[in-house]
């Protein structure tokens, strides 16, 4: 590999996100608290290169660091403070209530100050002996500050309370009554007391008067207007200066003691959220932090900055095209031009985030739950399509690029990228966490607690799932040329930064190789050829594996014996890779681009997978059997060999329910006690004495609650679906038998998740159950969720299996007749507000359901839970979406419960 670039790389930068932070005595380091999410560590940097020098692991929940003499810190977060010296143990150790916090220190690091709500306590560094307490009686305090000399202490409270104090004994010397006071800072002579308020006033006081200075006015407010809160107060060296950093995100500079205005410094977006500043003791330096990315630092002589444009973090998603690298993160989208660097960011709206590169230079970004498909980052870039859901893992583009496969929650989705037109869906039991094309995208692998290979078509259909292990993440898979399976798997305890590659024979599940590392977590990964496997890791790097043989397969690299994990950071890190060049998060958090050549190539044949050929026949046999055989693992026989006894009272699995639905699965009903019972089936006031008698009798069997029974009679999704197509024998008779039998049970409640999408911000799914399909609208602006500007007076569709067209958007004097789209219930159907909906017919926003009578106010559908709302203009959803709809017809709804589809209604 050859190095070529790093993009993003900044000084005083590590990935994570920076929480608290202090400059040395000396002002020749520089302090951070840095939490990684799951651990959380105090980091020091040179001041003069910007480089980090060292780390130690403290306690979760750090959220303050002060820096001592001799490389110790006191260290502070809810509820503990702790000093720990410079071999990084504990000296002492500090407990309380989870309001107690680490506030400040003297300026020579004698004293230090904690905060229990309105009680403050000084105590000693050396030993953490109490030197007295203070007790405040107007509000909670929020600003501490000592002078310069040690003699005074300064606090301030939430009711604008400010009190001056003898330091050494505790012994009140001043009072003034103010606005609400966030911080306070002493001036190097103790002269003065500058004073932050809430309202954004900045203050001068004079010491020990605490008498306003009339000839020094400071204030932050918005560029939009109101006041902006005042965060932090310091002085510089010599006194002649004041900073102060406002919620609108600058750091002012004001003239001491007439107030006249100095440089301002623009904070970055990145730390805005509760940005923590600090001032080193010579007076050079002003740092600040918060939030994830690279901390800022300024010479306080011209507001020069020391840092450069940082790469965003954590990094997400990488994509390269041929003329740019783009890195996408929690809160923006960064591109970076691949000769000249120059550098584009649009902001993101919500996590999660991706980005993918396609050949012809197109971008495919993620942003939460919509796609768009772009030469370019722009704002002004139309969503090409919305998912069922936000992602829970990174997007994967099939070889021949036409479409996209996104994990979304507990299913796949899988969209053609050209007509933005959603195929079919993958659900799985758990949430799914990567999914990886094979080759000639024959098939697709899947990755939740398992990995699940399907055979892609017409229809998906399952050919194997591989368990992998209840507590584990798998963190990157992919696919060779020919068909080699690779995924990374990372244990659910981090500590030890366990970690192992997995490499899968696509023909059966099986795994051929199992190689552990131990001194960092893998992450996403991705085939150089068929002979070589790179894995991105943690620390960094870019890990590879021999692997001409499978089950031979071997680091290039040894994994250390015995290797502690050093890196700050055990975040999946992302790849992404373009011929023979590759991208990856280097251990800064800067994106390395390299050249990587691809290994040999496997002369085997690919492993396509295709399914048995069918037998010989004409085309009516064939037709004919393919309807009278149901698709592998439907339930016709689910049951078979299965002997249910039933003991106590039932109040919904009575004999008339679960006898017929019984006899349907293949199972049967034990009339006594005997060997034959596999299920004991417990109903209320059932006497325990039957489980002993069933053991006595030599029966093995499973125990069952009536609920539990209930469940195991369900049929799976893929059944359901299977009787709604009519693509086993009958099935639309045996769907209506067994939702007959289920509604007298349990009523409306639909107790089944099927395919299809839920409704989203107002906005229904636009894809049919019934086909697979989305609907093609006559109107551009249909096809995104925030351009509703107008309503078609008549939309055709087309579905593939129903040929008929769409009856127009007003509806029809009756019912629709032409087709439905059977319970589009997504993921979480049981859950209040998120899935309820209409029938199962065509439902799109500004259009009136397509079960309307006509002049109707509720859907004719039985348990619709939709009513016709008349035309107005609604706003939607506050914040960064926030959109205006024009009007048109749409629906209310009235309750969560979705509704039964009844087969044979409205045209099925």
């Amino acid at each position: 590999m050859t190095a070529q670039r790093v993009f993003g790389a900044a000084p005083f930068n590590v990935p994570g996100e920076f929480i608290g932070i202090d400059f040395s005595p000396d002002s020749r380091h520089l302090w951070a608290v840095l939490s990684t999410g799951t651990k959380t560590h105090v980091v020091s940097f040179d001041v003069a290169s910007g480089k980090a020098v060292e780390q130690r692991a403290v306690d979760d929940g750090i959220r303050c660091v002060i820096a001592l003499d001799g490389d110790e810190v006191l260290v502070g977060g809810w509820g503990v403070v702790r000093r720990i010296s410079a071999k990084g143990k504990a000296v002492w150790t500090l407990k309380g209530e989870q309001s107690l916090r680490l506030v400040g220190a003297s300026a020579d690091r004698s004293l230090f100050v904690t905060v229990e709500d309105t009680t403050a306590q000084v105590r000693g560094v050396k030993r953490n002996t109490v030197l007295y307490t203070l007790d405040e009686t107007d509000g909670d305090l929020h600003g501490i500050a000592f002078s310069g000399d040690g003699a005074l202490l300064a606090t301030g409270s939430s009711k604008g309370v400010v009190r001056l104090f003898n330091a050494r004994t505790g012994e009140a010397q001043a009072k003034r009554k103010s606005t609400k006071v966030l911080a306070l800072a002493f001036s190097p002579s103790g002269e003065h007391l500058l004073v932050g308020h809430g309202n954004g006033k900045v203050e001068l006081w004079e010491v020990p008067t605490l008498k306003p200075v009339k000839r020094f006015v400071g204030r932050h407010t918005f560029d939009a207007g109101g006041d902006a809160g005042c965060r932090w107060v310091g002085f510089s060296a010599d006194g002649t200066r004041a900073y102060s950093l406002g919620n609108e995100g600058r750091v002012r500079t004001w003239g001491v003691p007439n107030g006249g205005r100095g440089p301002v410094i623009e904070v970055p977006a990145r730390h805005l959220q509760g940005a923590v500043m600090a001032l080193s003791p010579d007076g050079r330096w002003l740092a600040s932090g918060s939030t994830s990315g690279a901390l800022s630092v300024w010479s306080t002589a011209d507001g020069a900055p020391r840092t450069g444009d940082a790469a965003p973090s954590p990094i997400q998603g990488l994509a390269l095209t041929a003329g740019a690298v783009v890195a996408a993160s929690n809160s923006a989208y960064v591109s970076w031009d691949r000769d000249s660097g120059a550098r584009t960011e649009l902001e993101g709206r919500f996590s999660p985030s991706d980005v993918k590169g396609l050949s012809s230079g197109m971008l495919v970004r993620l942003d939460h739950d919509s796609i768009f498909v772009e030469a370019s980052l722009s704002a002004t870039s139309r969503e090409a399509f919305e998912l069922a859901s936000y992602t829970s893992g990174p997007l994967a583009i099939s070889r021949d690029e036409t479409r996209l496969a996104a994990p979304a929650q507990e299913r796949v989705q899988l969209w053609e990228l050209k007509r933005s037109r959603l195929q079919s869906e993958l659900v799985h039991k758990e949430r799914v966490r990567a999914c990886a094309f094979g080759p000639d995208d024959a098939w697709l692998v899947t990755a939740d607690n398992a990995l699940h290979l399907w055979r892609l078509g017409a229809s998906p259909e399952a050919v194997w799932s591989f368990e992998l292990g209840e507590y584990v993440y798998v963190q990157g898979l992919a696919v060779s040329p020919r068909g080699w399976i690779a995924v990374s798997v990372a244990d659910g305890d981090r500590d030890d930064a366990g970690s192992w590659l997995l490499l899968v024979d696509p023909r059966s599940g099986g795994t051929m190789r199992r190689l552990e590392r131990h001194d960092a977590v893998l992450g996403q990964v991705f085939y150089a050829g068929d002979a070589h496997v790179v894995v991105a890791d943690s620390l960094g790097r870019l890990l590879q594996v021999e692997a001409t043989d499978p089950a031979k397969a071997r680091w290039l690299e040894p994994d250390p014996e015995d290797a502690q994990p050093s890196s700050l950071v055990k975040d999946v890190r992302p790849i992404a890779r373009r011929g023979d060049t590759v991208a990856y998060v280097g251990p800064d958090g800067g994106v390395v681009v390299e050249t990587l050549k691809d290994g040999p190539l496997d002369a085997g044949t690919p492993f396509l997978l295709a399914a048995a050929p069918a037998s010989t026949g004409g085309k009516k046999t064939r037709a004919k059997r393919a309807v009278a055989s149901p698709p592998a693992g439907l339930f016709e026989k689910r049951l078979e060999g299965a002997r249910f006894l039933f003991g106590g009272r039932f109040r919904e699995a009575k004999p008339a329910f679960r006898e017929g639905l019984l006899k349907e699965l293949g199972g049967a009903v034990a009339a006594r006690p005997d060997a034959t019972v596999t299920h004991l089936v417990m109903g209320e006031g059932a006497a325990a004495s039957v489980v002993s008698g069933l053991k006595d009798k030599g029966a093995t069997f499973e125990v069952l609650s009536e609920q539990q029974f209930m469940e195991l009679l369900l049929p799976t999704t893929a059944e359901a679906l299977a009787m709604l197509r009519n693509e086993v024998k009958g099935g639309e008779a045996r769907w209506n038998s067994w939702r007959k039998r289920y509604m007298d049970a349990h009523g409306e409640r639909f107790p089944v998740p099927l395919q299809g999408g839920r409704c989203r911000d107002s906005g229904w799914a636009r894809t049919c159950s019934w086909c697979w399909t989305s609907p093609r609208p006559a109107s551009r602006e249909w096809t995104s969720r925030r351009r509703t500007s107008s309503t078609p007076s008549s939309v055709a569709r087309t579905c593939t299996r129903r040929t008929s067209p769409m009856p127009p958007a007003d509806g029809p004097s009756s019912p629709a007749r032409s087709f439905v789209a059977p319970a589009s219930l997504g993921r979480g159907w049981g859950e209040p507000g998120l899935t309820a909906r209409t029938c199962g017919t065509w439902t799109l926003r500004a259009v009136r359901c397509m079960a309307w009578t006509s002049g109707a106010r509720t859907c004719v559908a039985r348990g619709c839970l939709a009513t016709r709302r008349t035309p107005s203009t609604t706003r939607r959803r506050a914040g960064p979406r926030a959109t205006r709809r024009s009007p048109g017809w749409g629906f209310t709804v009235r309750g969560w419960a979705p509704s039964w589809p009844k087969a044979g209604s409205f045209g099925l």
